[in-house]
């Protein structure tokens, strides 16, 4: 586990410091951002998604976090609402506070503290629990900003748009064959995976803007509810309804655990709501994150 951390505190640095010293302009990171979405992420969640073990435990697992996201944001709100915060700070809370970087984050946690097998769950659980809802809340978002209007059907045709979704049933289409695929196809697929991780973790760094943690009034109600309240509802649910904690409870601690996605904080940007308390709450929460998984894996 503090070998996963170092990982990953190492690729957002580097990304950080590229960043800083001006290493990359915005071709460069339009490209970077390209290869990541369209190429390394969904060769990542094919080879999980056809290589990962699902039963019932691991899809109620995913209920329950997805229960437990939803409690949040609904209790950041309400909590909004009596604090009388403007709309757009309420929608920006509730919203960042429903998604988790339970990808780009989770998954080089859950490989490090879990090992690879475990890690090919996380495919499946971010698709589930973070992936599919994003494609539904985010143009809800963006409706109740006024900056277009919601329907099911643009929704639905971004969804089978998205190489992500398309790789997820590709993967669950080659699961039914009555044939095994030889290891060996996957072998270039894997390769391309590798890169996934350690390209997402330089793209947040450079996107991390230190300065916000200066503000820290409102991220900390934002991540105090998304990191600990959250979390603790799924801890509670297991120790009350299974007991002890087996690796796939872990699994779903850490992921429900993670910090706000960055991919909401460029829907609050694009939206043109409180766009810098989105930021502060990425940037506060990936590093609040190396402290708190650890302190919720060892009471599991």
């Amino acid at each position: 586990m503090l070998l996963a951390m170092y990982n990953i505190f190492v690729f957002i640095f580097i990304g950080f410091m590229a960043n800083k010293m001006r290493l990359l302009g915005n071709k460069h990171s339009g490209i970077l951002l390209g290869f990541l979405i369209n190429f390394a992420l969904p060769a990542q969640v094919f080879n999980g998604t056809y290589h990962a073990q699902i039963d019932s435990s691991f899809l109620l697992l995913c209920l329950v976090s997805l229960v437990s996201n939803f409690f949040v944001g609904g209790v950041l709100w309400i909590i909004g609402g009596v604090l009388k915060l403007d709309g757009a700070t309420k929608i920006t809370l509730s919203f960042m506070g429903t998604l988790g970087n339970t990808l780009y984050l989770g998954f080089p946690f859950v490989q490090g503290a879990l090992g690879n097998d475990y890690a090919n769950l996380v495919i499946i659980y971010d698709q589930f629990v973070t992936g599919i809802p994003f494609a539904f809340l985010a143009p809800i978002v963006l409706s109740m900003s006024g900056k277009t209007s919601f329907s099911f059907k643009s929704v639905f045709q971004k969804l089978f748009k998205s190489p992500l979704f398309l790789a997820l049933l590709c993967g669950a289409f080659f699961r039914m064959l009555p044939f095994s695929i030889p290891d060996e196809f996957f072998s270039p697929l894997k390769a391309l995976a590798q890169t996934a991780t350690p390209v997402a973790l330089f793209a947040i760094g450079v996107q991390l803007d230190l300065k916000g943690i200066l503000d820290w009034k409102m991220p900390t109600l934002l991540l105090g509810t998304k990191m600990i309240l959250a979390p603790f509802i799924l801890f509670m649910f297991v120790k009350v309804f299974v007991g002890d904690f087996s690796n796939l409870h872990k699994l779903a601690l850490i992921e429900v655990a993670m910090p706000p996605l960055v991919s909401g904080a460029a829907i609050i940007y694009k939206a043109g709501l409180n766009a810098k308390l989105a930021l502060n709450s990425v940037t506060f929460g990936i590093l609040v994150s190396f402290v708190s998984v650890p302190i919720w894996l060892y009471f599991a």
